[in-house]
């Protein structure tokens, strides 16, 4: 709810400061004293368009700050407005963008007046009214339309892979046959291409090894006999000097490695054999694996998948009705889940909108509607099993429209409430909306001059809703009823004053005499007679 609100130098307000109170306010004063600019101030913290011709001649910029309260929760904002048409807007102290303030807003503040109906001229809000009443949730119904379209694009899908296939399938057979045939593996280009050159090199590798054998072991004066000279004269050494036997022990390991190299070496002599055919065989396959990289544009690895890719596309086309066939169960499935969900929501959403209609047209008929007749139109729950999901237009946009209708005088046709009702129409049919809304309400209520061009019983009708309206949320209304003032929870009073050349307006909380007089006021003009006076005393007395 909104607690305080202060605005400084906006039109004829100097400085202002209104507190609220729960319940039902009331703001009058004599056209033109300026309660429409308090509205005016109110969008402008909800983040509308400012204009800096609303700045007080005179003054720099215009300010207008508000403390709302909400589930003990306080929330301070401000908006600034400058000559040079720049803004400036606050939350909680800390600055904030105009589009940030109006989200914010737009759960705290709902503003109504003749001219501001958006959720009764929209089609599309009407059936989300009553699904909020009825506590109906058509998320379930668009999930499940959702896994409709999802089975739908899956078997569409499908159905182009098989077909494409089909057109395919002559040269996917021979790409698969030549992969197959292939065996390429990872890596194996450069695995050939290293035994291609050990191939080529045999005779040289293998006289170098014969070579480096017998210098190492075999040989005259290998490595071997003349470590073991030296090892026998570090023996001898020993006998004598201890220390030498770290050096014999060493000596010993390094002869051990020099044998396993000298063993090694002859394995790999005996590996080396130059084999033209081993050449002509290494090389062909070189050339095939260079080929296929080469054709399908890819290493070896990608060679692999795409045989992988292309197994599995001629697995499907070779299986492929009885993949259809499951595609297109689980269409139907899917979708007759779907159309049953939301026959159910409708039959639901049916029976209470014809509820809620009756509620409606008895409030119409306390509001000095009596001829008029409110209905819902929405698709019919059994038209539902007649659809054809294969040409019909079955989402949830099209099956779960509705819109409200109106019929303003007996004898007329009833008609979409968009098209012809008027804005006195509209106002009693939103206040009769709001009513039936009041237990779902967590916003600020705000009701500019709704009531205009409204008297008699049907003015105090108008003035029980919006009392019992503020029995469930904080309303504010601007009024020239005293019957609708005579039942607020808090009454405040606009007047202006001309000094000199400049006009000034101020605001007022009345209570006792002064509210009897103000009440007096709207009854019998700026100068009451006694009866209009004692009309007042009695309507505070109840």
């Amino acid at each position: 709810m909104i607690d305080f609100l202060k605005i400084d130098s906006i039109a004829i307000f100097d400085e202002i400061a209104i507190e609220f109170a729960s319940g039902l306010n009331c703001i009058t004063g004599e056209t033109g004293a300026g309660k429409s600019l308090i509205i005016g101030a109110l969008t402008l913290l909800m983040g509308a368009k400012a204009h800096p011709d609303l700045i007080r001649p005179g003054r720099e910029k215009a300010v207008i700050e508000a403390l709302f309260t909400n589930a003990d929760r306080e929330l301070v904002l401000k908006r600034e407005i400058f000559t040079s048409g720049r803004t400036r807007c606050y939350i909680n102290g800390e600055l904030a963008t105009s589009e940030r303030l109006s989200e914010l807003t737009a759960g705290l503040i709902h503003i109504y007046g003749q001219h501001q109906y958006q959720d009764l001229l929209n089609p599309r809000e009407h059936m989300r009214i009553l699904e909020d009443l009825d506590g109906l949730d058509r998320q379930a119904i668009v999930e499940a339309y959702q896994l409709l379209e999802n089975s739908r694009r899956d078997l569409a899908s499908l159905l182009e892979e098989v077909e494409k296939a089909r057109r395919e399938q002559e040269e996917i057979g021979f790409s698969l046959r030549e992969l197959e045939g292939a065996h390429v593996e990872e890596g194996e280009e450069m695995r050939i291409t290293q035994d291609l050159e050990t191939a080529r090199a045999a005779e040289i590798l293998k006289q170098s090894a014969v070579d480096a054998f017998e210098r190492l072991y075999s040989g005259t004066h290998s490595a071997m006999d003349q470590l073991s000279t030296v090892k026998g004269l570090l023996q001898r050494m020993a006998v004598h000097d201890p220390r030498v036997n770290t050096v014999l022990s060493s000596l010993e390991g390094t002869m051990a490695q020099v044998e396993d190299a000298a063993l090694a070496v002859r394995d790999l002599k005996d590996g080396y054999e130059y084999d033209p055919e081993v050449i002509a065989k290494l090389d062909e396959r070189l050339h095939l694996v260079r080929d296929l990289k080469h054709k399908y544009h890819t290493d070896e690895a990608g060679l692999m998948r795409i045989k992988h890719e292309l197994s599995k596309r001629l697995a499907v086309l070779e299986d492929s009705s009885h993949h259809i066939q499951a595609a297109q169960d689980s269409v139907a499935q899917t979708c007759k889940t779907y159309l049953h969900m939301t026959s159910m929501f409708l039959r639901d959403r049916a029976a209470f909108a014809r509820v809620f209609a009756e509620r409606i047209n008895a409030d119409l008929k306390g509001l000095g509607m009596s001829g008029t007749r409110f209905s819902v139109s929405q698709t019919d729950p059994s038209v539902i099993e007649h659809l054809n999901p294969d040409v019909d237009d079955i989402s949830p946009n099209r099956l779960l429209q509705g819109e409200f209708l109106i019929r303003t005088n007996v004898g007329q046709k009833t008609l979409p409430l968009t098209k012809i009702a008027s804005g006195g129409e509209l106002s009693r049919i939103m206040l009769a909306i709001k009513v039936q809304q009041r237990k779902h309400q967590d916003a600020t209520l705000i009701f500019d001059e709704i009531d205009a061009g409204i008297s008699g019983q049907t003015a105090i009708m108008i003035a029980r809703r919006l009392k019992t309206l503020a029995e469930h949320a904080q309303s504010i209304v601007i009024t020239h009823l005293h019957q609708v003032a005579a039942l607020a929870d808090s009454h405040i009073r606009v007047s202006k004053t001309v000094i000199g050349n400049d006009t000034i307006a101020t605001i007022q909380p009345v209570s006792g005499q002064e509210r009897v007089m103000e009440l007096a006021r709207m009854m019998g003009g700026e100068n009451p007679g006694p009866k209009a006076i004692a009309h007042a005393r009695a309507l505070m007395k109840g």
